[in-house]
């Protein structure tokens, strides 16, 4: 933005390039004093005027440089500043000191401010509302310097005014009505113009822009990952980080900024972690937006989790459970007590198979309380309590006081100590059904991790009614993925998984495929090839036999053959059936098993 030395070397430049007897075209001369110069540019005007009509309104970039000499020569008589207006850079946050219709009407710009000091440009200072104008931002507290401008420069910087403005006037746009999505699908439809957008408009409708392109895509988080030089900006799809573009440092500090001001978190703190939310709508559906910040050596980095508050509990079969999986989770909503554990990494959607048994279980004889870090989605018809460890509510305390409340159900975000796994066992064995997650590879691992944790054999046997691992894989699109025909080392792998499967009861058939789905990639999928996600997974009912085997501290490969003979099936055999079934890749299989190897 220009300052007070940058104005004085533009007028000193200004001074050299002027004549004496340069002269505006709105200015009134004597035709008989017409320079050569003057001369040749009319006589280029009108040959001009005579090669198109459509010409004949466009003022000639010579008669433009005699105007902004003549406006020049004006501001030094009457001891103001000049700017070229016409090609100042204008920041839009400063465009909103004035709206619109009165920056149009009055024909004043505002171009720059610090603080309460503030520059504007404006056409005419004898002007009756250019001087209501600046009056009302003195009203204000500001402090305005004037400058100068031609009639040109302020029309140039209107039109860029009435862009910037074209959302929403004056106020960030929280709600995306059904007529003005088809704009935004304008704005987002290539995800890497919106670095050009940012540049333009102001840090709310910026922010705004990011909301609407991560709903549209389907990105579950946007990544602020800042470098020396730049900004990188990923989205994550379908559980897969995707580059979006790249921003530049003064763009990505106002975006931040604004982040950290719509989740209310300290806009003078940028060396600590900080944590805050905020709420958007978009189609009538509200959003919360999760909010964490790192400090980095170039400045903080940002993660936004989007989480849709009135999620739709999705069936077991959306979700991608078939077979004797399915039949055994259709089993789990029906019990009355025991435990029943989710587990998985980070990401591998946990919590959504979790509020899927839920819903199944929601019923108004079933009194339900969950404990969560934090509540992801709002439940209709049930107790949600979310922890907070800094005020000394954590799962362990939490859990004890909701079972004063005399639940039927409880669901726990996460058993991460001994002391809430022991609470979480006596509840299960006192009548109560306790839904819960763990962080392990696969169903059979549960079991030595509660014990690694200090929980005792004969209360894990006895209380742990279902074990589900999974993870998520990404659906293939069906708008371009392919069937291609399978490599002989595939080939090989699902002959031996076939021939497993026929040793197991699972009810699962397993023909060899002579074709596999391959992804490519289209405008339906943003170009990645897959869109939408599907589990995985791995279903442990604890029966008698391996109650008896936990209780005697048995191996875990004892324990997998029992399993077996009761028709559990592993991830990747699950995995392998949904890419026969066309529903996935190979790679994907591989991506998220590959633990299992």
């Amino acid at each position: 933005m220009p300052d007070d030395k940058a104005i004085q070397a533009a007028q000193e430049m200004e001074k050299k390039l002027a004549t004496e007897k340069a002269q505006s075209t709105a200015v009134q001369t004597d035709p008989k004093a017409e320079t050569a110069e003057e001369k040749k540019a009319s006589s280029d005007l009108k040959e001009g005027e005579d090669k198109s009509a459509a010409a004949m309104g466009n003022m000639s970039n010579i008669n433009r440089e005699f105007q902004e000499k003549s406006v020049l020569k004006q501001a030094e008589s009457l001891n103001l500043p000049y700017v070229n207006i016409g090609k100042t850079p204008l920041n839009p946050d400063f465009l909103k000191l004035i709206d619109v219709e009165t920056a149009r009407k009055a024909r004043i710009i505002p171009f720059f401010r610090t603080g309460k000091k503030v520059r504007v440009a404006v056409q005419d200072t004898n002007n009756s509302d250019t001087q209501a104008s600046i009056k009302a931002l003195q009203d204000k507290g500001y402090e305005v310097n004037i400058n100068l401008a031609s009639s040109s420069g302020i029309d140039d910087a209107l039109n860029i005014y009435t862009q910037t403005q074209k959302y929403k006037k004056l106020e960030i746009v929280e709600t995306v009505e059904q007529k003005s999505i088809k704009t935004y699908e304008k704005e987002i439809a290539g995800l890497k113009e919106l670095t050009t957008k940012l540049d333009t408009v102001t840090a709310e409708e910026g922010l705004n822009l990011l909301d609407v392109g991560a709903i549209k895509t389907g990105a579950s988080d946007v990544h602020y990952e800042p470098s020396e030089k730049s900004v990188t900006v990923r989205f994550r799809i379908d559980g897969v980080l995707h580059k979006v573009f790249e921003i530049k440092p003064d763009t990505y500090r106002r975006i931040a900024n604004q982040l950290k001001y719509s989740s209310h978190m300290q806009l003078n703190v940028t060396t600590v972690p900080q944590d805050g939310r905020y709420d958007f709508k978009f189609n009538e559906q509200r959003i919360a937006v999760r909010v964490s910040s790192i400090p980095t050596p170039y400045t903080e980095s940002f993660v936004c989790r989007y989480l849709p508050s009135e999620e739709i509990a999705l069936s077991f079969e959306d979700l991608g459970f078939q077979s004797l999986a399915l039949a055994k989770l259709q089993k789990v909503c029906s019990i009355s007590h025991g435990m029943v554990l989710v587990t998985g990494p980070t990401g591998s959607g946990k919590t959504t198979t979790l509020y899927s048994i839920l819903g199944k279980m929601n019923t108004p004889e079933a009194k339900i309380i969950t404990l969560e870090d934090p509540v992801e989605y709002n439940l209709h018809g049930i107790t949600q309590s979310q922890i907070d460890e800094k005020r000394d509510y954590d799962f362990a305390k939490g859990l004890r006081a909701i079972l004063r409340q005399d639940p039927d159900i409880v669901m726990l975000g996460e058993i991460r100590d001994l002391e809430t796994a022991q609470t979480a066992s006596q509840a299960a064995l006192t009548g109560h059904v306790v839904l819960s997650t763990l962080h392990t590879n696969s169903a059979i691992e549960t079991i030595p991790r509660l014990v690694n944790m200090g929980l005792p054999p004969f209360m894990i046997g006895p209380s742990l009614n279902t074990i589900i691992a999974q993870r998520l894989v990404r659906k293939v699109c069906p708008k371009c993925t392919t069937m291609e025909p399978i490599s002989d080392s595939a080939k090989k792998e699902f002959e031996a998984i076939m021939t497993t499967l026929k040793n197991v009861n699972s009810g699962d058939v397993v023909v060899v495929p002579e074709k596999v789905p391959t992804a490519h990639g289209c405008d339906e999928c943003s170009q990645t090839g897959y869109k939408g996600r599907l589990v995985i997974c791995e279903v442990l009912t604890i029966n008698n036999a391996l109650k008896d085997l936990i209780l005697n501290k048995s191996s875990l490969v004892d324990m997998i053959g029992v399993a077996r003979k009761e028709g559990m099936i592993t991830m990747k055999e699950d995995g392998f059936i949904k890419v026969a079934q066309g529903l996935t890749t190979l790679e994907e299989v591989y991506r998220v098993t590959n633990v299992l190897d």
